[in-house]
């Protein structure tokens, strides 16, 4: 049995058309027959009944556990590739979140220079997505945001950064520009800009307007920070944001909430991720370190 048998194996599997899989793969038909033919006869079973009484082809039980098989070495073999190349090129990756991982990288980077040609970054705009990545281990660690003081994940470390209050921000035109604070009840009646489901901020909010008695406020969302930023800029409308992604925004204001919620930045890794590579591995302690160092002094990488 070789790994280019189980390839074409698995792609018949999933698709049951003989004609589809050897135009998938530039090969003639004759060849998928053959290799079917080849793993039915070593394994001594029929993998696919492909009987002319009936009108579809169908995997048999043999089949269905073959493929489940096949699919687990397939993709063994394809990662066991990755992590042989990030060996051999000594490739590190860290989980990037544009707004909130470039406030911090240009304080980070001078520390980073043996790193700094090997760094993959893997990119997402959702904190939320991000932490789901790096629980289930697909990255191995990022600076992320948060509503949660700290996470109860057991696999996960997590060194908090800095912690911001959410604010308004509105257009420098804004009735509301020359406010201080603003509280819950003078602003119930406002047009506001947040972003959607999937982002923390959109968490955040939902529970403030909970917490303060604020029923179904006009609120435009959308998945683009920028997008927010100059809706607000440009509008009466409030955008309800923490203050790092709200930088170099001549156009906007920022108005405090009394009693406003807390956003919190944190590094975190996956402690059990066994698959590092070495490099990755002194990249992820550097990290720790550089963290750890402001963590004591009680400084943010500010």
């Amino acid at each position: 049995m070789n790994l280019k048998d189980l390839t074409y194996f698995k792609r018949l599997a999933e698709t049951l058309n003989f004609t589809a899989t050897a135009e998938y793969f530039y090969i003639s038909q004759p060849s998928i027959s053959m290799t079917l033919k080849r793993l039915e006869n070593e394994l001594d079973t029929v993998l696919i009944d492909r009987k002319r009484i009936h009108k579809n082809l169908h995997l048999t039980e043999t089949g269905e556990i073959l493929l489940k098989h096949a699919t687990h070495i397939l993709n063994s073999v394809e990662l066991a590739k990755e992590e042989i190349h990030d060996l051999k090129n000594q490739v590190v990756y860290f989980g990037f979140l544009p707004t909130i991982g470039g406030h911090f990288m240009n304080q980070m980077m001078p520390h980073l220079k043996k790193f700094s040609a090997s760094m993959k970054l893997i990119e997402e705009e959702s904190s939320d997505v991000m932490l789901d990545l790096v629980s289930r281990g697909q990255v191995p660690l990022a600076i992320v945001g948060s509503d949660r003081f700290s996470f109860s994940e057991d696999s996960l470390l997590q060194i908090p950064l800095k912690q911001e209050e959410m604010a308004l921000w509105v257009s420098v035109d804004s009735p509301l520009a020359k406010k201080t604070s603003v509280t819950a009840a003078e602003i119930q009646k406002e047009l506001f800009v947040s972003l959607e489901q999937g982002y923390t901020h959109h968490r955040i909010f939902e529970q403030w307007m909970k917490e303060n008695h604020i029923e179904k406020p006009q609120t435009l969302y959308t998945k683009e920070i920028q997008t927010a930023l100059s809706i607000a800029s440009s509008t009466n409308m409030l955008a309800f944001m923490s203050n790092i992604l709200v930088e170099d925004r001549p156009r906007l204001v920022k108005i405090p909430i009394q009693n406003a919620p807390k956003f919190y930045l944190s590094l975190i890794v996956n402690k059990k991720l066994t698959r590092n590579n070495y490099f990755q591995r002194e990249f992820n302690e550097a990290m720790i370190g550089l963290a750890e160092s402001y963590k004591e002094n009680g400084l943010s990488i500010e």
